[in-house]
């Protein structure tokens, strides 16, 4: 999840409430030829500003090129078609647990380590504990605030708060 958006600068024909820009659902503002996702929207997770972001460039597409809208009608393709060495392939029963351990928006660490290599600074860093576990820790005297950690984390595990 991250930071609360500065909008300010945005002229006023395009509208916002409550520190938020005002979408209508293909991601246009009240200016038709602004879009806007993610965070500037509302808060969600970076997966939720993906999909939605995918959306909007196919809105723009049809926009610009003023191309016929058909539903996308998906090919189903065989198994024996389908290379399998890139997947996790799941045989057998199904368990909670394993299911749990997928989830890209659970809001618990997957230890992808991804915060800790986007950190230009290296104000974040893993320490790992005598039981075991681990925690990404940050370097209040390294950090600058810049939110890369929070925008990159795929479960929104990290959280910008306001440095008093």
């Amino acid at each position: 999840i991250g930071d609360v958006p500065q909008i300010d600068f945005l002229p006023q024909g395009i509208h916002s409430e409550r520190g938020w820009i005002k979408v209508n659902d293909n991601y246009q503002t009240s200016d038709v030829k602004v879009f806007a996702i993610g965070d500037v929207t509302g808060l969600g997770l970076i997966t939720h500003a993906i999909g939605h972001g995918r959306l909007a460039a196919e809105n723009i597409h049809y926009l610009v090129s003023h191309a016929p809208r058909f539903p996308e009608i998906k090919q189903v393709i065989p198994y024996e078609r389908i290379k399998t060495e890139y997947y996790d392939v799941c045989k057998g029963d199904f368990s909670p647990e394993a299911d749990a351990n997928k989830c890209m928006s659970c809001a618990a660490c997957r230890d992808c380590r991804m915060c800790e290599t986007t950190c230009y600074w290296g104000a974040i860093s893993r320490v790992e504990h005598k039981d075991g576990s681990y925690e990404y820790v940050v370097d209040e005297n390294l950090c600058i605030g810049c939110g890369f950690c929070a925008g990159i984390c795929p479960c929104g595990v990290w959280e910008m708060v306001e440095n008093v």
